[in-house]
Protein backbone atom coordinates (compact mmCIF):
# COMPACT_ATOMS: atom_id res chain seq x y z
CA UNK A 1 0.00 0.00 0.00
CA UNK A 2 1.19 3.51 0.30
CA UNK A 3 2.05 4.73 3.68
CA UNK A 4 1.86 1.10 4.56
CA UNK A 5 -0.22 -1.71 3.27
CA UNK A 6 0.25 -5.35 2.59
CA UNK A 7 3.04 -5.16 0.07
CA UNK A 8 5.85 -7.35 -1.17
CA UNK A 9 4.95 -10.80 0.00
CA UNK A 10 8.34 -12.46 -0.20
CA UNK A 11 6.76 -15.51 1.34
CA UNK A 12 5.49 -16.12 -2.17
CA UNK A 13 8.83 -17.81 -2.67
CA UNK A 14 9.06 -19.41 0.74
CA UNK A 15 10.06 -23.03 0.69
CA UNK A 16 11.51 -23.24 4.15
CA UNK A 17 10.13 -22.80 7.64
CA UNK A 18 12.11 -20.76 10.11
CA UNK A 19 11.87 -20.96 13.85
CA UNK A 20 10.29 -18.13 15.77
CA UNK A 21 13.34 -17.82 18.02
CA UNK A 22 16.18 -16.82 15.72
CA UNK A 23 17.47 -14.22 18.17
CA UNK A 24 16.57 -13.35 21.74
CA UNK A 25 14.93 -9.96 21.92
CA UNK A 26 14.29 -8.05 25.13
CA UNK A 27 11.62 -5.38 24.91
CA UNK A 28 10.43 -2.59 27.13
CA UNK A 29 7.70 -0.97 25.11
CA UNK A 30 4.85 -0.95 27.61
CA UNK A 31 5.45 2.46 29.17
CA UNK A 32 2.82 5.14 28.69
CA UNK A 33 3.09 6.60 25.20
CA UNK A 34 3.95 10.29 25.06
CA UNK A 35 2.72 12.52 22.26
CA UNK A 36 5.67 13.95 20.34
CA UNK A 37 5.96 17.20 18.41
CA UNK A 38 6.72 17.63 14.73
CA UNK A 39 9.47 15.42 13.35
CA UNK A 40 13.04 16.67 13.67
CA UNK A 41 14.58 18.46 10.72
CA UNK A 42 16.13 16.89 7.67
CA UNK A 43 19.21 15.84 9.65
CA UNK A 44 17.14 13.36 11.63
CA UNK A 45 18.90 14.30 14.85
CA UNK A 46 17.01 14.01 18.09
CA UNK A 47 17.79 15.54 21.48
CA UNK A 48 20.27 13.76 23.76
CA UNK A 49 20.35 10.62 21.63
CA UNK A 50 22.97 8.28 23.09
CA UNK A 51 24.66 6.03 20.49
CA UNK A 52 23.90 2.31 20.67
CA UNK A 53 26.57 -0.19 21.68
CA UNK A 54 28.31 -2.11 18.88
CA UNK A 55 26.50 -5.16 17.56
CA UNK A 56 27.58 -8.45 19.12
CA UNK A 57 26.89 -11.19 16.58
CA UNK A 58 26.28 -14.82 17.46
CA UNK A 59 25.26 -17.80 15.33
CA UNK A 60 21.54 -17.93 14.53
CA UNK A 61 19.81 -21.09 15.72
CA UNK A 62 19.48 -23.57 12.85
CA UNK A 63 20.83 -21.12 10.26
CA UNK A 64 24.23 -20.37 8.73
CA UNK A 65 23.82 -16.70 9.53
CA UNK A 66 24.68 -14.35 12.36
CA UNK A 67 22.03 -12.85 14.62
CA UNK A 68 21.99 -9.98 17.09
CA UNK A 69 19.82 -7.15 18.35
CA UNK A 70 20.22 -3.41 18.81
CA UNK A 71 18.46 -1.16 21.35
CA UNK A 72 16.35 1.78 20.15
CA UNK A 73 14.16 4.29 22.00
CA UNK A 74 10.42 3.77 21.78
CA UNK A 75 9.88 7.55 21.54
CA UNK A 76 12.72 9.48 19.94
CA UNK A 77 11.59 12.63 21.68
CA UNK A 78 12.70 10.92 24.89
CA UNK A 79 15.66 8.77 23.79
CA UNK A 80 16.56 7.82 27.36
CA UNK A 81 13.05 6.59 28.08
CA UNK A 82 11.55 3.15 27.40
CA UNK A 83 13.36 1.11 24.76
CA UNK A 84 12.98 -1.99 22.67
CA UNK A 85 15.46 -4.16 20.83
CA UNK A 86 15.50 -4.55 17.06
CA UNK A 87 16.30 -8.06 15.84
CA UNK A 88 19.09 -8.27 13.24
CA UNK A 89 20.47 -10.91 10.89
CA UNK A 90 23.58 -10.83 8.71
CA UNK A 91 25.30 -12.87 6.03
CA UNK A 92 28.88 -11.59 5.64
CA UNK A 93 30.22 -10.85 2.16
CA UNK A 94 31.31 -14.06 0.49
CA UNK A 95 34.25 -12.51 -1.43
CA UNK A 96 36.61 -12.41 -3.16
CA UNK A 97 37.50 -8.79 -2.71
CA UNK A 98 36.97 -6.50 0.25
CA UNK A 99 33.49 -5.90 1.59
CA UNK A 100 31.77 -2.71 0.49
CA UNK A 101 29.98 -2.57 3.83
CA UNK A 102 26.42 -3.43 4.86
CA UNK A 103 23.61 -3.72 2.32
CA UNK A 104 20.45 -3.50 4.43
CA UNK A 105 17.22 -5.03 3.13
CA UNK A 106 13.63 -4.29 4.07
CA UNK A 107 11.23 -6.88 2.58
CA UNK A 108 8.10 -4.71 2.72
CA UNK A 109 4.66 -5.59 3.96
CA UNK A 110 4.72 -3.50 6.01
CA UNK A 111 5.27 -5.87 8.87
CA UNK A 112 7.19 -8.75 7.33
CA UNK A 113 10.13 -10.17 9.24
CA UNK A 114 13.42 -9.38 7.58
CA UNK A 115 15.12 -11.83 9.93
CA UNK A 116 12.99 -14.64 8.57
CA UNK A 117 13.18 -13.58 4.93
CA UNK A 118 16.86 -12.78 4.39
CA UNK A 119 17.83 -16.47 3.95
CA UNK A 120 15.32 -16.61 1.06
CA UNK A 121 16.10 -13.21 -0.38
CA UNK A 122 19.84 -13.89 -0.43
CA UNK A 123 19.43 -16.47 -3.19
CA UNK A 124 17.79 -13.85 -5.43
CA UNK A 125 20.46 -11.17 -4.98
CA UNK A 126 22.97 -10.98 -7.87
CA UNK A 127 26.05 -13.07 -7.13
CA UNK A 128 28.48 -10.17 -7.47
CA UNK A 129 26.48 -8.19 -4.91
CA UNK A 130 26.48 -11.12 -2.48
CA UNK A 131 30.25 -11.33 -2.87
CA UNK A 132 30.94 -7.68 -2.08
CA UNK A 133 28.36 -6.74 0.58
CA UNK A 134 27.49 -7.88 4.08
CA UNK A 135 23.78 -8.63 3.64
CA UNK A 136 21.79 -7.39 6.64
CA UNK A 137 18.11 -7.35 7.47
CA UNK A 138 16.03 -6.63 10.54
CA UNK A 139 12.57 -6.82 12.06
CA UNK A 140 11.07 -3.34 12.18
CA UNK A 141 9.68 -2.15 15.49
CA UNK A 142 6.33 -3.82 16.14
CA UNK A 143 7.14 -6.72 13.81
CA UNK A 144 8.66 -10.17 14.05
CA UNK A 145 10.99 -10.43 17.00
CA UNK A 146 11.02 -6.67 17.63
CA UNK A 147 7.99 -6.37 19.92
CA UNK A 148 5.54 -7.71 17.35
CA UNK A 149 2.01 -6.32 17.62
CA UNK A 150 -0.29 -9.33 17.88
CA UNK A 151 -3.72 -7.75 17.81
CA UNK A 152 -6.59 -7.07 15.44
CA UNK A 153 -8.89 -9.47 13.58
CA UNK A 154 -7.63 -12.94 12.77
CA UNK A 155 -5.87 -13.52 9.42
CA UNK A 156 -8.80 -15.73 8.39
CA UNK A 157 -11.31 -12.93 8.98
CA UNK A 158 -9.16 -10.37 7.16
CA UNK A 159 -8.60 -12.68 4.19
CA UNK A 160 -12.32 -13.17 3.77
CA UNK A 161 -13.52 -9.56 3.96
CA UNK A 162 -15.83 -8.75 1.04
CA UNK A 163 -14.45 -5.92 -1.10
CA UNK A 164 -17.60 -3.89 -1.75
CA UNK A 165 -21.23 -3.44 -0.76
CA UNK A 166 -23.03 -2.44 -3.96
CA UNK A 167 -25.91 -0.78 -2.10
CA UNK A 168 -25.63 3.03 -2.23
CA UNK A 169 -24.56 4.66 1.00
CA UNK A 170 -23.30 1.48 2.61
CA UNK A 171 -19.90 1.59 4.40
CA UNK A 172 -16.89 -0.43 3.35
CA UNK A 173 -17.60 -4.01 4.50
CA UNK A 174 -14.26 -4.32 6.27
CA UNK A 175 -15.04 -1.40 8.56
CA UNK A 176 -17.09 -3.63 10.83
CA UNK A 177 -14.26 -6.13 11.23
CA UNK A 178 -11.55 -3.51 11.74
CA UNK A 179 -13.61 -1.06 13.80
CA UNK A 180 -12.38 -2.08 17.28
CA UNK A 181 -8.81 -2.87 16.21
CA UNK A 182 -7.15 0.43 17.13
CA UNK A 183 -8.58 0.51 20.65
CA UNK A 184 -7.87 -3.18 21.21
CA UNK A 185 -4.26 -2.81 20.07
CA UNK A 186 -3.83 0.30 22.21
CA UNK A 187 -5.03 -1.58 25.30
CA UNK A 188 -2.55 -4.36 24.65
CA UNK A 189 0.40 -2.16 23.64
CA UNK A 190 -0.27 1.19 25.35
CA UNK A 191 3.30 2.46 25.22
CA UNK A 192 4.27 1.26 21.77
CA UNK A 193 1.38 1.31 19.29
CA UNK A 194 1.47 4.98 18.27
CA UNK A 195 5.23 4.83 17.75
CA UNK A 196 5.10 1.95 15.27
CA UNK A 197 5.54 4.10 12.17
CA UNK A 198 7.99 4.54 9.33
CA UNK A 199 9.62 7.72 10.59
CA UNK A 200 10.56 6.02 13.87
CA UNK A 201 11.73 2.98 11.91
CA UNK A 202 13.95 5.19 9.74
CA UNK A 203 15.60 6.51 12.90
CA UNK A 204 15.93 2.91 14.10
CA UNK A 205 17.73 2.14 10.84
CA UNK A 206 20.30 4.82 11.57
CA UNK A 207 20.91 3.38 15.02
CA UNK A 208 21.44 0.02 13.30
CA UNK A 209 24.00 1.73 11.08
CA UNK A 210 25.77 3.09 14.14
CA UNK A 211 25.68 -0.29 15.88
CA UNK A 212 27.19 -1.89 12.77
CA UNK A 213 30.06 0.60 12.95
CA UNK A 214 29.41 1.84 9.41
CA UNK A 215 29.82 5.45 8.30
CA UNK A 216 27.31 4.79 5.50
CA UNK A 217 24.96 1.99 4.49
CA UNK A 218 23.62 0.75 1.19
CA UNK A 219 19.93 -0.11 1.22
CA UNK A 220 17.51 -2.19 -0.85
CA UNK A 221 13.82 -1.74 -0.06
CA UNK A 222 11.03 -3.75 -1.62
CA UNK A 223 7.51 -2.39 -1.94
CA UNK A 224 6.66 -0.77 1.41
CA UNK A 225 10.42 -0.89 2.01
CA UNK A 226 10.68 1.92 -0.55
CA UNK A 227 8.77 4.18 1.87
CA UNK A 228 11.19 3.40 4.68
CA UNK A 229 14.19 3.87 2.40
CA UNK A 230 12.98 7.19 1.06
CA UNK A 231 12.38 8.47 4.60
CA UNK A 232 15.84 7.35 5.66
CA UNK A 233 17.42 9.13 2.71
CA UNK A 234 15.45 12.25 3.59
CA UNK A 235 16.43 12.23 7.26
CA UNK A 236 20.03 11.01 6.85
CA UNK A 237 21.15 11.81 3.28
CA UNK A 238 24.85 11.78 4.15
CA UNK A 239 24.56 8.27 5.59
CA UNK A 240 23.44 6.71 2.29
CA UNK A 241 26.08 5.11 0.06
CA UNK A 242 23.56 3.74 -2.48
CA UNK A 243 19.86 2.91 -2.39
CA UNK A 244 17.58 0.72 -4.55
CA UNK A 245 13.81 1.21 -4.21
CA UNK A 246 12.19 -1.80 -5.92
CA UNK A 247 8.38 -1.74 -6.34
CA UNK A 248 7.74 1.90 -5.60
CA UNK A 249 5.20 3.16 -3.09
CA UNK A 250 4.65 6.90 -2.79
CA UNK A 251 4.19 6.98 0.96
CA UNK A 252 3.07 10.61 0.99
CA UNK A 253 0.14 9.91 -1.37
CA UNK A 254 -3.39 9.72 0.06
CA UNK A 255 -4.62 6.17 0.52
CA UNK A 256 -7.51 6.83 -1.86
CA UNK A 257 -5.11 7.78 -4.66
CA UNK A 258 -3.10 4.65 -4.14
CA UNK A 259 -6.22 2.51 -4.33
CA UNK A 260 -7.43 4.26 -7.47
CA UNK A 261 -4.09 3.54 -9.16
CA UNK A 262 -3.83 -0.04 -7.98
CA UNK A 263 -7.31 -1.09 -9.10
CA UNK A 264 -6.64 -0.96 -12.88
CA UNK A 265 -3.19 -2.49 -12.34
CA UNK A 266 -4.77 -5.54 -10.69
CA UNK A 267 -7.28 -5.85 -13.54
CA UNK A 268 -4.55 -5.60 -16.21
CA UNK A 269 -2.44 -8.25 -14.49
CA UNK A 270 -5.44 -10.56 -14.14
CA UNK A 271 -6.26 -10.24 -17.85
CA UNK A 272 -2.66 -11.06 -18.66
CA UNK A 273 -2.91 -14.08 -16.40
CA UNK A 274 -6.00 -15.31 -18.24
CA UNK A 275 -4.14 -15.01 -21.56
CA UNK A 276 -1.19 -16.92 -20.16
CA UNK A 277 -3.45 -19.64 -18.76
CA UNK A 278 -5.15 -20.16 -22.13
CA UNK A 279 -1.78 -20.88 -23.69
CA UNK A 280 -0.62 -23.22 -20.91
CA UNK A 281 -1.65 -26.88 -21.39
CA UNK A 282 -1.12 -27.53 -17.68
CA UNK A 283 -3.53 -24.79 -16.52
CA UNK A 284 -6.75 -26.45 -15.24
CA UNK A 285 -8.76 -23.36 -16.26
CA UNK A 286 -7.41 -23.32 -19.80
CA UNK A 287 -10.77 -23.89 -21.50
CA UNK A 288 -12.16 -20.54 -20.31
CA UNK A 289 -10.05 -18.84 -17.61
CA UNK A 290 -11.98 -15.59 -17.48
CA UNK A 291 -15.37 -17.30 -17.64
CA UNK A 292 -14.60 -19.85 -14.93
CA UNK A 293 -13.14 -17.13 -12.69
CA UNK A 294 -16.27 -15.02 -13.16
CA UNK A 295 -18.46 -18.01 -12.41
CA UNK A 296 -16.68 -18.62 -9.11
CA UNK A 297 -16.86 -14.94 -8.19
CA UNK A 298 -20.62 -14.95 -8.83
CA UNK A 299 -21.12 -18.08 -6.72
CA UNK A 300 -19.11 -16.70 -3.83
CA UNK A 301 -21.08 -13.46 -4.01
CA UNK A 302 -24.29 -15.44 -3.52
CA UNK A 303 -23.03 -18.00 -1.03
CA UNK A 304 -19.65 -18.50 0.72
CA UNK A 305 -18.09 -21.93 0.71
CA UNK A 306 -17.87 -23.94 3.95
CA UNK A 307 -15.02 -23.16 6.29
CA UNK A 308 -11.91 -25.25 5.58
CA UNK A 309 -11.88 -26.65 9.12
CA UNK A 310 -8.71 -27.60 11.04
CA UNK A 311 -9.07 -24.64 13.34
CA UNK A 312 -10.35 -22.29 10.62
CA UNK A 313 -14.05 -21.70 11.26
CA UNK A 314 -14.45 -18.79 8.79
CA UNK A 315 -16.35 -19.47 5.53
CA UNK A 316 -14.49 -18.90 2.27
CA UNK A 317 -15.77 -15.78 0.53
CA UNK A 318 -15.30 -13.53 -2.47
CA UNK A 319 -12.71 -11.72 -0.38
CA UNK A 320 -10.61 -14.89 -0.23
CA UNK A 321 -10.76 -15.19 -4.02
CA UNK A 322 -9.49 -11.65 -4.52
CA UNK A 323 -6.85 -11.90 -1.78
CA UNK A 324 -5.55 -15.12 -3.34
CA UNK A 325 -5.69 -13.48 -6.76
CA UNK A 326 -3.41 -10.61 -5.77
CA UNK A 327 -1.06 -13.05 -4.06
CA UNK A 328 -0.77 -15.12 -7.25
CA UNK A 329 -0.43 -12.15 -9.58
CA UNK A 330 2.38 -10.68 -7.49
CA UNK A 331 4.74 -13.54 -8.40
CA UNK A 332 3.40 -15.27 -11.52
CA UNK A 333 6.02 -18.01 -11.32
CA UNK A 334 4.46 -19.06 -8.02
CA UNK A 335 0.95 -19.09 -9.42
CA UNK A 336 0.64 -22.80 -10.28
CA UNK A 337 -1.39 -23.39 -7.11
CA UNK A 338 -3.84 -20.62 -7.97
CA UNK A 339 -5.75 -22.18 -10.90
CA UNK A 340 -5.94 -25.45 -8.98
CA UNK A 341 -7.42 -23.58 -6.03
CA UNK A 342 -9.98 -21.91 -8.32
CA UNK A 343 -10.90 -25.24 -9.88
CA UNK A 344 -11.29 -26.86 -6.47
CA UNK A 345 -13.46 -23.99 -5.27
CA UNK A 346 -15.70 -24.44 -8.31
CA UNK A 347 -16.09 -28.03 -7.13
CA UNK A 348 -17.03 -26.87 -3.63
CA UNK A 349 -13.68 -26.97 -1.81
CA UNK A 350 -12.40 -23.52 -0.81
CA UNK A 351 -9.42 -24.68 1.27
CA UNK A 352 -6.93 -23.93 -1.49
CA UNK A 353 -8.16 -20.35 -1.85
CA UNK A 354 -8.01 -19.81 1.90
CA UNK A 355 -4.46 -21.19 2.07
CA UNK A 356 -3.27 -18.79 -0.63
CA UNK A 357 -5.15 -15.88 0.93
CA UNK A 358 -3.58 -16.55 4.33
CA UNK A 359 -0.12 -16.29 2.78
CA UNK A 360 -0.92 -12.61 2.31
CA UNK A 361 -1.89 -12.21 5.98
CA UNK A 362 0.75 -14.29 7.77
CA UNK A 363 4.52 -14.21 8.11
CA UNK A 364 6.78 -17.12 7.23
CA UNK A 365 6.46 -18.63 10.69
CA UNK A 366 2.65 -18.42 10.56
CA UNK A 367 2.29 -15.44 12.88
CA UNK A 368 -0.33 -12.83 12.04
CA UNK A 369 0.74 -9.74 10.09
CA UNK A 370 -2.55 -7.96 10.74
CA UNK A 371 -1.47 -5.88 13.73
CA UNK A 372 1.90 -4.61 12.48
CA UNK A 373 0.87 -4.04 8.87
CA UNK A 374 -2.11 -1.88 9.78
CA UNK A 375 -0.37 -0.06 12.63
CA UNK A 376 2.39 1.07 10.27
CA UNK A 377 -0.04 1.83 7.44
CA UNK A 378 -2.42 3.89 9.55
CA UNK A 379 0.24 5.63 11.62
CA UNK A 380 1.92 6.72 8.36
CA UNK A 381 -1.25 8.00 6.67
CA UNK A 382 -1.82 11.74 6.99
CA UNK A 383 -5.52 11.08 6.51
CA UNK A 384 -7.79 8.14 5.81
CA UNK A 385 -11.38 8.00 4.56
CA UNK A 386 -14.04 7.00 7.05
CA UNK A 387 -16.21 3.90 6.53
CA UNK A 388 -18.79 5.70 4.36
CA UNK A 389 -16.25 7.43 2.11
CA UNK A 390 -14.26 4.21 1.73
CA UNK A 391 -17.45 2.37 0.80
CA UNK A 392 -18.23 4.97 -1.85
CA UNK A 393 -14.71 4.72 -3.27
CA UNK A 394 -15.02 0.93 -3.47
CA UNK A 395 -18.27 1.26 -5.43
CA UNK A 396 -16.69 3.78 -7.78
CA UNK A 397 -13.69 1.53 -8.45
CA UNK A 398 -15.99 -1.47 -8.90
CA UNK A 399 -17.96 0.45 -11.51
CA UNK A 400 -14.78 1.13 -13.49
CA UNK A 401 -12.80 -2.04 -12.84
CA UNK A 402 -15.16 -4.69 -11.46
CA UNK A 403 -15.24 -5.96 -7.90
CA UNK A 404 -11.65 -7.22 -8.12
CA UNK A 405 -10.62 -3.59 -8.63
CA UNK A 406 -12.65 -2.51 -5.62
CA UNK A 407 -10.55 -4.94 -3.58
CA UNK A 408 -7.77 -2.31 -3.71
CA UNK A 409 -9.75 -0.25 -1.19
CA UNK A 410 -9.97 -3.11 1.30
CA UNK A 411 -6.34 -3.99 0.69
CA UNK A 412 -5.00 -0.49 1.19
CA UNK A 413 -7.20 1.27 3.72
CA UNK A 414 -9.80 -0.95 5.41
CA UNK A 415 -7.85 -1.08 8.67
CA UNK A 416 -7.52 2.71 8.85
CA UNK A 417 -11.16 3.78 8.55
CA UNK A 418 -11.48 4.11 12.35
CA UNK A 419 -7.84 4.76 13.26
CA UNK A 420 -6.94 7.78 15.44
CA UNK A 421 -4.92 10.66 14.01
CA UNK A 422 -1.24 9.67 13.70
CA UNK A 423 1.59 11.38 15.54
CA UNK A 424 4.11 11.49 12.70
CA UNK A 425 2.54 10.81 9.29
CA UNK A 426 4.48 10.66 6.03
CA UNK A 427 3.91 13.95 4.23
CA UNK A 428 6.92 14.34 1.94
CA UNK A 429 9.68 12.16 0.53
CA UNK A 430 11.89 14.79 -1.11
CA UNK A 431 15.58 13.99 -0.53
CA UNK A 432 17.75 17.07 0.09
CA UNK A 433 21.17 15.62 -0.73
CA UNK A 434 23.29 12.51 -0.89
CA UNK A 435 23.70 10.11 -3.82
CA UNK A 436 21.27 9.54 -6.65
CA UNK A 437 18.80 6.82 -5.63
CA UNK A 438 17.66 4.08 -8.02
CA UNK A 439 13.93 3.34 -8.40
CA UNK A 440 12.86 0.12 -10.15
CA UNK A 441 9.38 -0.06 -11.65
CA UNK A 442 7.70 -3.04 -13.32
CA UNK A 443 5.36 -2.11 -16.15
CA UNK A 444 3.01 -4.97 -15.18
CA UNK A 445 3.14 -4.73 -11.38
CA UNK A 446 -0.35 -5.34 -9.92
CA UNK A 447 0.64 -4.29 -6.44
CA UNK A 448 2.78 -1.18 -6.81
CA UNK A 449 1.74 0.24 -10.20
CA UNK A 450 4.35 1.57 -12.62
CA UNK A 451 2.80 5.03 -12.45
CA UNK A 452 3.84 5.17 -8.77
CA UNK A 453 7.47 4.41 -9.68
CA UNK A 454 7.49 7.34 -12.08
CA UNK A 455 5.98 9.67 -9.50
CA UNK A 456 8.28 8.53 -6.68
CA UNK A 457 11.30 9.19 -8.90
CA UNK A 458 10.02 12.71 -9.50
CA UNK A 459 9.08 13.37 -5.86
CA UNK A 460 12.43 12.21 -4.47
CA UNK A 461 14.25 14.77 -6.59
CA UNK A 462 17.52 12.82 -6.46
CA UNK A 463 16.54 9.56 -8.16
CA UNK A 464 16.73 7.73 -11.47
CA UNK A 465 14.00 5.37 -12.73
CA UNK A 466 14.90 1.98 -14.19
CA UNK A 467 12.01 0.33 -16.05
CA UNK A 468 11.64 -3.44 -16.19
CA UNK A 469 9.13 -4.62 -18.78
CA UNK A 470 7.73 -7.55 -16.86
CA UNK A 471 4.82 -8.81 -14.78
CA UNK A 472 4.63 -9.34 -11.06
CA UNK A 473 5.45 -7.38 -7.93
CA UNK A 474 9.03 -6.03 -7.73
CA UNK A 475 11.86 -6.93 -10.07
CA UNK A 476 13.85 -9.09 -7.67
CA UNK A 477 10.93 -11.49 -7.11
CA UNK A 478 10.16 -11.88 -10.78
CA UNK A 479 13.32 -11.32 -12.81
CA UNK A 480 16.39 -11.81 -10.64
CA UNK A 481 18.28 -13.53 -13.46
CA UNK A 482 17.50 -10.92 -16.13
CA UNK A 483 21.01 -10.09 -17.44
CA UNK A 484 20.08 -6.51 -18.31
CA UNK A 485 18.80 -5.76 -14.81
CA UNK A 486 21.65 -7.63 -13.12
CA UNK A 487 24.14 -5.49 -15.03
CA UNK A 488 22.32 -2.30 -14.01
CA UNK A 489 22.15 -3.34 -10.34
CA UNK A 490 25.78 -4.51 -10.23
CA UNK A 491 26.96 -1.33 -11.91
CA UNK A 492 25.05 0.86 -9.47
CA UNK A 493 25.77 -0.94 -6.19
CA UNK A 494 29.33 -2.06 -6.87
CA UNK A 495 30.62 0.32 -9.51
CA UNK A 496 28.77 3.45 -8.43
CA UNK A 497 27.37 3.98 -11.95
CA UNK A 498 24.05 5.80 -12.00
CA UNK A 499 21.69 4.35 -14.65
CA UNK A 500 20.93 6.48 -17.69
CA UNK A 501 17.79 8.64 -17.65
CA UNK A 502 15.79 6.27 -19.88
CA UNK A 503 17.07 2.85 -18.82
CA UNK A 504 14.67 0.07 -19.84
CA UNK A 505 15.23 -3.67 -19.53
CA UNK A 506 12.84 -5.74 -21.67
Amino acid sequence: MTSGGRRSRLQLLAVLCLTASLVPVTTAGSGAATARPDAPGVSGRVPDDPPPPPVTWSPCPDLIYRCASAPVPVDYRHPRGPSLRIALIEHPASGPGPSLGPLVFNPGGPGESGVQILPILEALVPAAVRARFDLVSFDERGTGLSDQLLCGPSPEVVAGIDPVDERPGRPLPGAADFGPMASACARRYPGLLRFVDSTSAARDLDRIRQALGARQISYWGLSYGTVLGALYARLFPDRVRAMILDGAVVGSDPLARQAAEEAPAIVAALRHYFTTCRGDPTCPLRADPAGLYATLAARLTRQPLPAPGRGDPVPVTLGDLYTATLFALSVPSYAAAFPRAVASALAGDGSGLRALALDLEQDLNGSSLVGPEWAITCNDAASAPGPAAAGELARALAARNGAVGAYAVTYLMAGCVNWPAPLDPVTTLAVPGGPTLMVIGNTGDPNTPYVAARRLTRDLGRARLVTWRGWGHTWILNGPNDPCMVAVVDGYLIGGRVPGPATVCP
